[in-house]
């Protein structure tokens, strides 16, 4: 994975849309002292570098049985790490997955749009598929000070089906 550099210009563009996501291009213009074209551009060349990505996001606490868990997760063996964090996402609730440091070798961010009831389907259905984890943790989270959180690009249960 390559690091890529971006200017203050760039992280300025960043920084206001993480601020609100719908600021027009204008707006941010203005506040950047650059031109809207200029805006467009940067923006253009950031999402297609894949440094920057714009998406809705919604407030779990606001909406009927949504809400968030963090799985922990150890692993056999390490190298295993990296297999078991591909297979999670692959599973279509699953926010992110990241190794780490600590007592657990993964944590996983699990969006629950059918209840708490649901986390049980989840672990039967799914989390049994993970070959080479040996322990496995759920967290729900109960409350948050930034509480916006993207949803899954195929979430299951947040449409009809």
């Amino acid at each position: 994975m390559e690091n890529r550099e971006i200017d203050i210009i760039d992280r300025q563009l960043i920084s206001l849309l993480s601020e609100d996501g719908r600021m027009p291009a204008k707006e941010i213009a203005k506040r950047l002292n650059v031109s809207a074209p200029t805006v467009h551009t940067r923006l253009g060349t950031l999402i297609k570098r894949g440094i920057l990505k714009v998406a809705g996001m919604i407030d779990t606490f606001k909406v009927k049985d949504t809400l968030v868990a963090i799985v922990a997760i150890r692993v056999d063996e390490n190298v295993k790490m990296g297999q078991v964090i591909d297979q999670l996402m692959e599973f279509e609730n699953v926010h992110w997955a990241v190794a780490v440091t600590g007592r657990y070798d993964i944590l996983a961010e699990v969006i629950v749009t059918r209840g708490i009831e649901w986390m049980f389907t989840f672990y039967e259905e799914q989390m049994s598929q993970l070959e080479g984890v040996s322990h496995a943790e759920s967290f729900m989270v109960t409350n948050t000070r930034r509480k916006w959180t993207v949803l899954p690009p195929r979430i299951n249960g947040w449409l009809p089906e």
